[in-house]
């Protein structure tokens, strides 16, 4: 199976349950503060080593010298997940998010980038640097839009394929877009990438043939929907399940996506192993909790 490159962020989560989530302006009382280790690129990371395998992983992005960069390498390297393009960034502390979960599971994030805000063209040769014809790069917005950019161009001139999870949601050039293979958003970040809401598969199909790459948008407990540029579309439902906890929920789906594609699955096998693996991951807390096998989820 052809390698996966996870190219970004890397956080210390700071996890708060409250009972409801705050309104502008409102205090409201949690439990402990948990910390547990984060990062949209480390999560995706975590959960496509899972899936694939020790070795068939690597990890490109930057933490801090600090404890929480050291328990964020160990865990990735525990996890079966190569660290060796992650760069110790003597300048920056690691990233940081703040997270809200309240008693439904839903939640509020705000992060501080720190060494991943000095993501640059040197991490980009990194993650290039091994690439092959067939490999699958995953990225996200967690670290400057100028790399993603460069990302584009390095992974389409090595003939490997791209999947970016536009989150945090940003305008995103429409060559970037164009360089891309699977475009991943949900609903909110779809109206800011897309520029339009994209509830069906028709709506999908629409999106993708304007900037010339497959679109998925997921929908939560709706599943995703998805098309290719050349129009054919699809909407995959999830299964009922109990939520828990949605922090983590897109990066597990991500993660299962680039696995099946990375195995040869189609867009719609690969979009309903991410399904699948989101619907698993949203029964637990935590932000890294997606399932342990591919065997079935390609066609769940």
């Amino acid at each position: 199976m052809p390698d996966i490159v996870v190219f970004g962020s890397l956080n210390a989560d700071l996890v708060l349950t409250v009972p409801s989530l705050p309104a502008p302006g409102q205090t409201v009382l949690g439990g402990h503060v948990q910390t547990h280790n984060g990062g949209k690129g480390a999560n995706q990371a975590v959960a496509a080593a899972r899936l694939a395998g020790a070795g068939r992983v690597r990890m490109v992005g930057r933490v801090g010298d600090d404890e929480h960069g050291r328990h964020l390498r160990a865990e990735l390297t525990a996890a079966g997940v190569d660290v060796a393009g992650v760069l110790v960034d003597p300048t920056a502390p690691s990233g940081i998010a703040l997270i809200l979960v309240d008693a439904a599971g839903e939640n509020m994030i705000a992060v501080s980038p720190g060494a991943n805000g000095a993501v640059d063209d040197n991490d980009v040769a990194r993650a290039a640097a091994d690439l092959r014809a067939g490999d699958v790069v995953v990225c996200q917005l967690e670290v400057p839009l100028p790399a993603v950019q460069a990302l584009a161009t390095a992974t389409r001139a090595a003939g490997a394929r791209l999947v970016c999870n536009a989150a945090p949601a940003a305008t995103l050039d429409a060559d970037v877009l164009a360089a891309l293979d699977v475009l991943v958003v949900n609903e909110t970040e779809a109206q800011v990438v897309l520029g339009t809401v994209v509830p069906t598969p028709t709506d999908a199909a629409a999106a993708a043939c304007r900037v010339g790459c497959a679109v998925v948008v997921t929908l939560g407990a709706e599943g995703a929907v998805y098309a290719d540029p050349d129009g054919r579309s699809g909407h995959c439902r999830a299964p009922i399940v109990d939520a828990v906890d949605t922090v983590g929920t897109g990066d597990a789906f991500v993660g299962a996506l680039a696995v099946a594609l990375a195995a040869g699955a189609s867009l719609p096998d690969a979009v309903a192993a991410g399904v699948a693996a989101g619907s698993h991951a949203v029964t637990q807390v935590g932000a890294r909790t997606g399932p342990e096998r591919l065997d079935g989820l390609a066609t769940a």
